[in-house]
């Protein structure tokens, strides 16, 4: 999907920056639905719909609660079975924040 969006090949130099880890915050207590939702656990298939939390595992969002995962290998090699997704939130309000550990460091402020 990255492979064609000039503005993120621009950003992460044609692949050769990628995110190494995600660091997850749950800022707020969600009454139902809002999961974080990892489709591939355990070696399952490429979803087809991305909506469907009903595959893998799901990580409920709670207050404080943090969650951290890895998108690339030791080797530097994506790992397809970080992907995921964000599931609906059915009842409440869900507010999070993300930290990304970059492989390389990323110069966002420019001179």
């Amino acid at each position: 999907m990255y492979a064609n969006d000039q503005q993120i090949q621009s950003m992460t130099k044609q692949g050769l920056f990628n995110r190494l880890a995600t660091v997850f915050f749950y800022l707020t207590d969600v009454e139902e639905g809002g999961e974080t939702n990892f489709p591939r656990t355990d070696g399952l298939p490429q979803p087809v719909d991305f909506s469907d939390c009903s595959k893998g595992i799901s990580v409920h969002p709670t207050r404080g609660r943090i969650i951290i995962f890895y998108s690339l290998h030791p080797s530097g090699e994506a790992d397809e079975y970080s992907l995921h997704a964000g599931c609906e939130v059915k009842q409440g309000t869900k507010w999070s924040a993300n930290k990304w550990i970059w492989n390389k460091p990323m110069n966002y402020v420019s001179e």
